[in-house]
């Protein structure tokens, strides 16, 4: 394996504010003149990312020669005892922030040591509205990837209102979501301002206008969405409105649809076809177990940065 450092960086966004990050990547001392792929990594819900180049994910991808991008979108502060902010407020991965990931892909592929047309990006979860915005909305980036794990791709999962179809209102979930974004999803809330609100954040929109690579990461049990546990799991098995993990299909298709010109769900062993589309009776093959029971997203992202 490189070994690796960490170097700390900040931009000016398009929206004027100055926002931080961290760059991890082989150590220049010992490879000079060296060029990698890299990745930029975008955070689920909406939390800082920055530190995440410290994390586990960015060191494993260095060591086998990548560069790892991590950043505070604006107005988000790291929670630690260094409390680096960037600057503005929180756009709740909005085009504002989408804007901000698209002047960062354009920072990172200036490099002089990043291979600019191998740069992509890893999101999770929520992460993919602000991915799939900027890649969608600006498919002149020449971004080479993304690697999606587990991303809801619409208000209604997003706001979790899967877990309101059963007869239990004990499972309900959507009020939890409010209190993290201010709003309820466009099937609760269909107000002039709720739907404005979303047309900028359902990645569904916008997969489909994305030029480069599509990998979606889903495990047998979500993260956030149900069947999140094996009891849970009868209760929430109601094609055609919802089945397991519907979500991936459901942005699958869009991206298959709307030309993405490779689409693939989870890795190769699953043997899910490329650009294969999905319904309730003919599903992919799910990760087993959970996303984060193994550094599957370590081995999607240096997959996809060593495809021709």
């Amino acid at each position: 394996p490189y070994e690796t450092v960490v170097e700390e960086f900040s931009l000016v966004a398009p929206s004027g504010n100055r926002i931080y990050g961290m760059i991890r990547r082989p150590d220049p001392a010992r490879y000079p003149d060296l060029c990698f792929a890299a990745v930029v990594s975008v955070p689920g819900g909406i939390q800082p990312g920055r530190l995440e180049a410290l994390g586990g994910e960015a060191r494993m991808l260095a060591e086998a020669g990548m560069v790892v991008v991590t950043f505070n979108a604006e107005g988000r502060v790291d929670t630690s005892p260094q409390d680096i902010a960037s600057e503005g407020t929180e756009d709740t991965n909005g085009f504002r922030q989408q804007d901000t990931l698209c002047a960062l892909v354009e920072y990172v592929m200036d490099l002089p040591y990043v291979i600019a047309d191998n740069v992509g990006l890893r999101t999770q979860s929520f992460g993919i509205a602000m991915g799939a915005g900027c890649a969608g909305r600006y498919p002149e980036i020449p971004i080479k990837y993304i690697v999606d794990g587990e991303g809801p791709p619409n208000s209604f999962v997003t706001c979790q209102e899967p877990y309101s179809l059963d007869d239990d209102p004990g499972n309900d979930k959507h009020e939890t979501v409010f209190g993290i974004l201010d709003h309820y999803s466009t099937s609760r809330d269909d107000s002039p301002e709720n739907l404005a609100f979303w047309a900028e954040r359902e990645a569904i929109r916008f997969i489909g206008d994305f030029r480069g690579r599509y990998l979606r990461l889903q495990a047998e049990w979500d993260h956030s969405q149900p069947p999140s546990s094996l009891p849970e799991a009868p209760a929430f098995e109601l094609p055609p409105l919802w089945w397991q993990n519907k979500h991936t299909t459901d942005i699958v298709n869009a991206a298959v649809v709307g030309g993405v010109p490779w689409v693939r769900v989870n890795l190769p062993e699953q043997a899910n076809a490329v650009n294969a589309m999905y319904d309730e009776n003919r599903r992919p093959v799910f990760l087993p177990g959970r996303l984060a029971d193994a550094p599957w997203a370590v081995r999607a992202v240096i997959e996809m940065a060593r495809m021709d």
